[in-house]
């Protein structure tokens, strides 16, 4: 089910994008408008979403040195690794100046916002997630630059498999990708705003690797293996150029931490729990699942406006059809038929707001519910555009409608979505299977 929505989506932005297209060609002040709304769509749902279904064709799912970005295109390359267990890394970053970063929530995305505003430092604020080894980064580490959210040194961190080697067979504990963000623009691939690194990766790699070691001289050590990937000139999922040696250091800190840290990277038993406060939420629900929920209210507002609004008019004309005699009983069935139509539309935009809740919950079944609903919606709104049954004046109403619907669809279906929902759910399946067992 997921696999078939996931696909749903992309198709259904891509053919939004093209009515919008098409629209925009055909007017003149409104085409202005109509234009942007296609670099919305295109940017942020059709292009993404279209990248990471193509990608899973033709790029290779097998370790070649680079990570892939959320829409499967080739991101930032490996360029280090680490010996040494979590704890190490952790210390041994903490120690030479790096702050972890904040995963991507609704909490830390207003903090983004707000320390922006008011140019305050952000040192702990989130990095865009990238994938290695089918998963995102376990933790990343960044610095910022002189206060500036747009220019910032950092690095993610991806734990190794189980007996994994490297090609021509070194063992290392972690895998990990530095690179520093330059500025703000535009990516090549999709035209999202996005950070653009600097294209010689090899100046942040030492640069790590020079803060580490300068702080712990003596309790870590230093391997290079050469021409580990062939020096090339390429570019990241943003577009931008990379330039590197292909050399691969491997820095062992084992050595740095002496006593035993408690630090969890996921926070995954508290992460879960039945309980949790609205900021826990914002803390711990991604952001696609808030942005998604934020979608479905628009819907609900938007279709609760236009039930309320029409109903009056429903309701005069139904009461002028009672008080005529002559009128026709096909008339009046199909005025009331009208009402409840409002009715249904109107109590299912509450049915989706109630299953968008628990969504951020962590409700996997209540997801995948919802999918299903907002899909019919989309296919019934599609119908009615592509039949020329709405009218101009209610004809940009449906886009809106439609365009909501599908980045409700997008979000609802993006990783970040899918893998919350899921190991929530199991999380308090095994709670319960743990009290049964307790009880028994």
């Amino acid at each position: 089910m997921d696999h078939f929505f996931f696909v749903f989506a992309g198709l259904a932005s891509a053919w939004l994008a093209i009515v919008a297209l098409v629209d925009a060609v055909h007017h003149s002040w409104w085409g202005i408008l109509l234009a942007l709304v296609f670099w919305g769509i295109a940017a942020y749902m059709t292009l993404p979403r279209l990248h990471r279904i193509l990608t899973t064709l033709y790029v290779p799912s097998y370790f070649i040195g680079r990570t892939r970005t959320n829409d499967g295109l080739l991101g930032d390359p490996v360029n280090l690794a680490f010996q040494g267990e979590s704890v190490d890394v952790h210390r041994a970053m903490k120690n030479a100046g790096w702050h972890k970063a904040e995963p991507v929530t609704l909490a830390s995305s207003w903090r983004i916002i707000i320390r922006t505003i008011r140019r305050l430092p952000y040192p702990t604020a989130p990095v865009s997630p990238l994938f290695l080894f089918n998963r995102k980064e376990d933790f990343a580490y960044q610095q910022e630059v002189d206060g500036s959210p747009s220019k910032r040194h950092h690095i993610r961190f991806w734990k190794t498999p189980a007996d994994w080697k490297l090609p021509g067979g070194a063992e290392v504990d972690w895998l990990s990708a530095a690179t520093y963000d330059r500025s703000v623009g535009l990516s090549l691939f999709t035209f999202q705003v996005t950070h653009k690194i600097d294209a010689e990766t090899d100046k942040e790699r030492d640069y790590v690797v020079d803060t580490v070691r300068y702080c712990h001289p003596s309790s870590t050590s230093l391997d290079v293996i050469k021409d580990f990937s062939t020096g090339y000139h390429s570019r990241n999922g943003g577009g931008d150029n990379i330039i590197t040696d292909g050399h691969l250091p491997i820095l062992d800190v084992h050595d740095v931490v002496e006593e035993a840290m408690e630090i969890h990277d996921h926070h995954e038993e508290s992460r879960y729990s039945y309980h949790r406060t609205p900021w826990q939420l914002a803390e711990q629900a991604p952001l696609s699942v808030w942005a998604a929920a934020a979608c479905v209210g628009v819907l609900a507002l938007i279709q609760l406006g236009l039930g309320l609004l029409h109903l009056p008019d429903y309701t005069a004309s139904s009461l002028t059809l009672l008080g005529d005699r002559d009128v026709a009983l096909a008339d009046f069935t199909n005025q009331y038929a009208d009402i409840t139509l409002i009715g249904a539309l109107v109590t299912l935009a509450l049915v989706q707001v109630i299953l968008s809740a628990a969504v951020i919950r962590g409700r996997r079944r209540a997801r995948k519910v919802l999918l299903a609903l907002l899909s019919v919606s989309f296919v019934i709104n599609a119908i009615t555009v592509f039949t020329g049954q709405a009218s101009v004046s209610t004809l940009y109403a449906v886009y809106v409608l439609m365009a909501v619907h599908v980045f409700a669809l997008i979000e609802f279906t993006d990783d970040g979505a899918v893998n919350y929902t899921h190991n929530a759910t199991e999380t308090r399946r095994g709670r319960r299977q743990q009290k049964a067992n307790s009880a028994s």
